[in-house]
């Protein structure tokens, strides 16, 4: 029985490795073909920026605070044991204190309240932005 599991999961498994081979191989002939329209078109029009030729997205940067969804789950901690919405900077210090980051160090901090906004904007869905004073803080819906 268990060696039959194991035959079935080592075929599925070879299954998949030679499909990542097949779109690994797809995505470099593809880079390839963008490159040669990219290079067509300043045929005709030199001043084409490349950028906006290839229109290629870059994959976002994690960073090495947090594990993937980690930043996200520590604001809605933050959020839910708080009385009143918080500002961005709020949250970040809690997320901060929570993770026992030194809170002296001004680049860590900045470069941890952007992490924080981001998520919080990505959440808008179950996190809303909502008016305090004139200030933009933010609630669990």
């Amino acid at each position: 029985m268990v060696a039959q599991v194991v035959a079935i999961l080592r075929d599925r498994r070879s299954e998949l490795a030679d499909a990542i081979s097949r779109l690994e191989r797809q995505v470099s002939q593809h880079r390839v073909d963008l490159d040669d329209i990219t290079a067509t078109m300043r045929l005709f029009d030199p001043d084409v920026p490349h950028k906006t030729a290839t229109m290629t997205a870059a994959p976002r940067k994690r960073n090495d605070w947090f594990r993937p969804g980690e930043c996200r789950r520590l604001i809605y901690d933050v959020l839910r044991e708080a009385d009143r919405p918080l500002t961005t900077r709020e949250v970040a210090g809690a997320v901060m204190v929570t993770k026992a980051m030194a809170i002296d160090d001004a680049r860590t901090c900045e470069l941890i309240y952007k992490a924080v906004h981001s998520s919080l904007k990505r959440a808008n869905d179950t996190i809303k932005c909502v008016e305090v004073a004139g200030a933009a803080a933010w609630q669990v819906i």
